[in-house]
């Protein structure tokens, strides 16, 4: 067991979260996953406790129903997709990330024909790219849903709103929203297969059991040009560069 008394969380002293995280491994409590989040992943940052609190959501999928297992494996993937070593690992847990990885993939197996929401099947998707040490749609992947991704400009290092909400596809480092006019570059969408493992398997996935995101996903595997200084750049790029 951790001391959780020497650990940190987004409200100092983990001690509270490491006794939640206790019941939840003993079975002996109502689990309170907003509470857990606000713990472990307050604002997409990662603390001490955060780490330590891997193999128990682990547990916490692995001894749950397919629809029980969602919270603590995108919790997870949470986790280890903003922690700031790379890979993510735990004392005492060599086979951890392959382990929740596995979880997860099997969990969208049972779960992704359901009436899962898409926003839940994003976040999943996240997930099991984390957990394979993915750093780029690991986080960034579920900003398709609000229609607007942020990027930096490789070249010239100005900020980027990247909207993709069709019939919407643009990149403009100006304030889009309200009407205005604004300078804008289009998105032109990846032709044929990615070059990444990461990004051929969400595709596949996309056509297996969300085939309207198939072309957003062409479109965030695509190109375009900085509105600044007119540089050309990969979207994955501008993205990874956000943070």
């Amino acid at each position: 067991m951790p001391d959780w008394n020497a650990l940190d969380d987004a409200y100092g002293s983990a001690a509270t979260v490491g006794a939640m995280l206790e019941e939840l491994d003993a079975g002996t409590g109502e689990v309170d996953w907003d509470v857990l989040w606000s713990h472990l992943c307050h604002q997409s940052t990662v603390y001490s406790a955060s780490l330590q609190a891997l193999p128990y959501l682990l547990r916490a999928a692995l001894n749950a129903v397919p629809a029980q297992r969602i919270e603590p494996l995108v919790l997870a993937g949470a986790i280890v997709s903003h922690a700031d070593s790379a890979p993510v690992q735990v004392p005492g847990h060599p086979q951890l990330l392959p382990l929740l990885q596995d979880c997860t993939a099997q969990t969208l197996r049972e779960v992704a024909q359901d009436d899962l929401p898409d926003a839940t099947f994003l976040h999943l998707l996240q997930a099991h790219l984390a957990f394979g040490g993915e750093r780029v749609w690991s986080r960034a992947l579920a900003g398709v849903l609000e229609g607007e991704l942020s990027g930096v400009c490789p070249a010239c290092q100005t900020d980027l709103y990247i909207v993709i909400d069709p019939p919407q596809a643009f990149v403009t480092h100006e304030e889009w929203i309200g009407g205005g006019a604004v300078r804008t570059a289009v998105i032109d969408a990846a032709a044929g297969d990615p070059a990444s493992a990461a990004e051929r398997w969400l595709l596949e996935m996309a056509r297996a059991h969300r085939d309207g995101f198939v072309d957003t996903l062409r479109l965030l595997f695509g190109s375009s040009r900085c509105t600044q200084c007119e540089a050309p750049f990969e979207l994955r790029e501008a993205v990874r560069l956000s943070g």
